[in-house]
């Protein structure tokens, strides 16, 4: 119930909170910078007449934008610096290429100029000199390299251009230098015509007492003495093959071309695995001497009789100063030769130790002495590996 003498009770008077660690003088100190610390707040300026109609006058026009015009200008001066470095960019790289290119073709020429063949001959024999380190079995493809670095290292240091291949006939093994280095047949261009003949005699595509009479434009200069005989004159293929291998008989190999056609003998040398034919400027290499070589090996083995006169044939051949003369005497060796100016070529069959070899020598830029006693030499090496193998 209120009550006129009713006494409310006295407020308290407001204290200050005490803080508690700070010395007086800390406490004067704080309430000055709290006190200083406030934002000040500037007066807004008083409204004139003057300056209203000034911002009337001022709001349609716009001011310039100096802040834009800065950054128009940076986009555009980093613009032009990244267009600057591409186009360094690609002049570096275009030098460059150039440099590399001047380079190269330098590099080319002084292999040209000192003779790349021989630093590739090295490297190959260095090569073959440490596969050679894993004894293979004898008569194998891997045995008969060391034979392959043994030539390689003899005809490095010989004058003339020589072509040398060579062939294991009864494992297929095969050794050589420049197998395929090309050079003129010369009278070695009947080894294959022959061969084709006597593979259609043994197939029964011809008989051996077919005749082919001489004709006139069968003859042109050259080795043997069918040329000299009158135009019609009679002869079989068989004869005409003896002459063309042991004479050289340039007019009884165009006898024989004639009569079995360029395109089929072409068809059986590619057959064979050659890739010449019988066409200017009438080429062979070493490598070609043995595969006809090879395969009339193994055509002989499968009809010996129908083959029988054809190695008769080529064991009548005498060059006594060349591959043979590297054999031991009395080897048995079946051989075609060839000669032209400043050319030498002789392609042979032998046995040593009862094991059948076929090897094909072509030389060029050297004399007749030179080139017998490269071929002697070759001959000396492979029988002298061949009869180590059989050991």
């Amino acid at each position: 119930m209120y009550s006129p003498f009713h006494k409310f009770p006295a407020k308290k008077p407001a204290t200050k909170k005490k803080e508690y660690g700070k010395s007086p003088n800390a406490r004067k100190n704080s309430v000055k910078h709290s006190s200083s610390s406030l934002p000040t707040q500037k007066r807004k300026p008083i409204q004139t007449l003057a300056s209203v109609s000034s911002k009337s006058m001022n709001h349609g026009t716009k001011q310039p934008n100096h802040r834009r015009t800065t950054t128009v200008k940076k986009k555009n001066k980093t613009t032009s610096l990244k267009v600057y470095r591409r186009k360094r960019l690609r002049l570096l790289r275009a030098t460059s290429v150039l440099i590399v290119a001047i380079l190269l073709g330098l590099g080319l020429k002084w292999m040209a100029m000192t003779g790349f063949s021989q630093l590739y001959g090295s490297l190959r024999a260095d090569v073959l000199q440490f596969t050679e380190k894993s004894h293979p079995l004898p008569y194998t493809q891997g045995a008969y390299l060391s034979l392959t670095r043994e030539i390689e290292l003899y005809i490095q240091k010989q004058p003339g251009t020589y072509g040398i291949s060579g062939a294991d006939l009864a494992t297929g093994a095969q050794f050589g230098w420049q197998t395929h280095q090309a050079f003129s047949t010369a009278q070695t261009l009947a080894l294959p015509v022959v061969v084709n003949l006597y593979s259609e005699i043994a197939n029964h595509q011809i008989s051996a007492h077919t005749i082919v009479h001489v004709q006139t434009t069968d003859k042109e200069a050259g080795t043997g003495f069918i040329g000299g005989l009158p135009s019609g004159t009679p002869l079989t293929v068989t004869q005409l093959a003896q002459a063309a291998i042991v004479n050289g008989d340039v007019v009884a190999t165009n006898m024989l071309i004639r009569k079995l056609s360029p395109d089929e003998i072409d068809s059986f040398i590619n057959g064979v695995g050659s890739h010449e034919t019988l066409s200017d400027p009438y080429l062979v290499t070493s490598y070609d001497l043995t595969l006809y070589l090879s395969y009339l090996y193994t055509m002989d083995q499968a009809h010996p009789h129908a083959l029988a006169p054809l190695m008769q044939d080529l064991a009548l051949v005498k060059q006594p100063s060349r591959i043979a003369a590297g054999l031991t005497p009395g080897t048995k060796i079946l051989q075609v030769t060839g000669d032209w100016p400043h050319e030498f070529h002789n392609a042979a069959i032998f046995w040593i130790a009862n094991h059948p070899i076929a090897l094909s020598i072509c030389s060029s830029n050297v004399n007749e002495t030179e080139a017998n006693h490269v071929e002697a030499h070759i001959a000396q090496l492979v029988e002298t590996f061949v009869t180590n193998q059989s050991r």
